[in-house]
């Protein structure tokens, strides 16, 4: 079950970055005879963004994976064993304290 959940958040968050590195750049204005010829979507721009997107987001997940076991490993109990056997709320908050300050950097430092 936790396996579906890690891929399932895996894909969404893989697809909004994508979909916001997609929108947020703005379109380069071209003169009226060019504009009729050119097509209107440039492929190879879009690859690179859609690229750009993917592996910022496998880094950015990767470095959130690396923080949660430097987290695990400083805490003197299992994590794992805590939140989901134990159901310790305490534990779960802390964990997911951690994993949004370190998404806040991550998205910092990705993003300029």
């Amino acid at each position: 079950m936790a396996k579906k959940i890690v891929f399932t958040t895996f894909v969404l968050v893989t697809v909004a970055i994508v979909a916001l590195v997609m929108f947020a750049h703005t379109a380069d204005a071209q003169d009226g005879a060019a504009a009729a010829d050119a097509p209107m979507v440039n492929f190879k721009i879009l690859g690179g963004f859609i690229i750009e997107g993917v592996v910022f987001s496998i880094v950015g997940l990767i470095i959130l994976m690396v923080g949660y076991k430097v987290f695990d490993m400083a805490t003197p109990y299992d994590l794992n064993r805590q939140i989901a056997e134990d159901n310790n709320v305490a534990a779960g908050i802390a964990v997911a304290g951690v994993l949004v300050s370190l998404g806040i950097i991550v998205a910092a430092a990705m993003g300029g």
